[in-house]
């Protein structure tokens, strides 16, 4: 009879082998697993990894350099007396629209007009003082100093009586320009002196908007490009690029833009909010969804893409625009068999089948 020791050998013998073998089983069935998919992906077998594509094609697209702003007078005039006297009318009031040369207020003329004759009479006097000394000293009997001192004061009552006709002038203050009166500072019966603020005059056509364009974008703007412009009233208005800043806000590092628009009606504001869209260059590109968009393993943004071969190709890709819905962008063939489905199993090289899908 065998030794119970030997029998239990014999029995650990078998159960190891037992379990050893269902373990070579099972390592063998996903060792063949994984080569099935391996071959799958790489075209080695005949059940191919199917992926859907978009055929898509290229759009000639205007690219569009979006920035925000506001409305702003083309011109803000701070204007001052350039005499003294007393406010004796006022013509203009706040608000009110005003027309080139239009009388704002009047001051008192007092006795300028009497000065003013005065002034003439002397120049009268000199004119004549001057012609006689000139007649002499042709003939020599006068000296050509005394010629020049008739000549001196000749030119001073001209002096004199073009100060006292400029200074009649400015009792009339007028608007140098067209468009409103946004504040009046004086009223009837006030004294004001010289160099005091009177009114403020706006002129709101045409309209400026102001807009910062970031600095990656300032290159592709020209001054009389066409802009489209939407302000926050829901007003639309296209305009002219016309001034660019040769230099970028040190804070920002933007650039100041303005945009010329007609506002003849007047029925736009100086303030309104708005936002500029200018149309610059032309590229070919496609508009994807960004859930298309991949990483390659160099941290490239691409696109996969399937050939004609059945192979997948990745394309880096330049955005050039986007909204909420999508981006526009460049890098890939004029005509591209898009992956949208799948894309994410697959890699550059892979073979795969592909599944068109059809326009809807």
């Amino acid at each position: 009879m065998k030794k119970p020791y030997i029998i239990a050998l014999v029995f650990i013998v078998l159960l190891c082998t037992w379990m050893l073998s269902g373990l070579f089983v099972e390592r063998y069935e996903q060792s063949n697993n994984d080569l099935l998919k391996n071959d799958q992906l790489n075209g080695q077998s005949d059940e191919l990894f199917s992926v859907e594509v978009a055929r898509l094609t290229a759009q000639n697209k205007s690219i569009l350099v979006t920035a925000q702003g506001q409305a702003e007078p083309n011109r803000v005039l701070n204007i001052r007396s350039q005499t003294k006297g007393t406010v004796v009318s006022v013509k203009a009031q706040e608000g009110q629209a005003i027309a080139t040369n239009d009388l704002i207020i009047s001051i008192d003329i007092e006795d300028r007009m009497l000065k003013l004759e005065q002034q003439q009479a002397s120049l009268r006097l000199n004119q004549k003082i001057y012609e006689g000394v000139k007649r002499l000293q042709d003939k020599k009997f006068q000296s050509e100093g005394e010629l020049e001192s008739a000549f001196a004061n000749l030119k001073t009552s001209e002096t004199n009586v073009a100060n006292i006709q400029r200074d009649i002038k400015n009792t009339k203050i007028v608007s140098p320009f067209s468009g409103i009166l946004e504040k009046r500072l004086v009223e009837e019966g006030d004294f004001v002196e010289i160099n005091t603020p009177i009114a403020t005059v706006v002129e709101n056509h045409p309209l400026i908007v102001l807009v910062a364009i970031a600095q990656q974008d300032i290159a592709n703007v020209e001054k009389g490009m066409t802009a489209q412009i939407n302000f926050a009233n829901g007003a639309f208005r296209e305009g002219k690029v016309r001034y660019i800043s040769p230099r970028a806000n040190s804070s920002t590092r933007t650039f100041n833009v303005e945009i010329e628009i007609d506002n003849t009606n007047g029925s736009l504001r100086s303030g309104l909010s708005a936002q500029a869209k200018i149309p610059t260059k032309k590229v070919d590109a496609h508009y994807l969804s960004p859930a298309l968009f991949s990483l390659s393993d160099s941290g490239e943004i691409g696109v996969k893409t399937v050939n004609d071969q059945g192979l997948v190709e990745f394309y880096p890709v330049e955005l050039v625009q986007s909204d909420t819905n999508g981006a526009w962008v460049t890098g890939l063939p004029n005509t591209a068999n898009v992956i949208i489905t799948g894309q994410g199993f697959v890699k550059a090289g892979n073979k795969v089948k592909s599944v068109t899908k059809q326009a809807q």
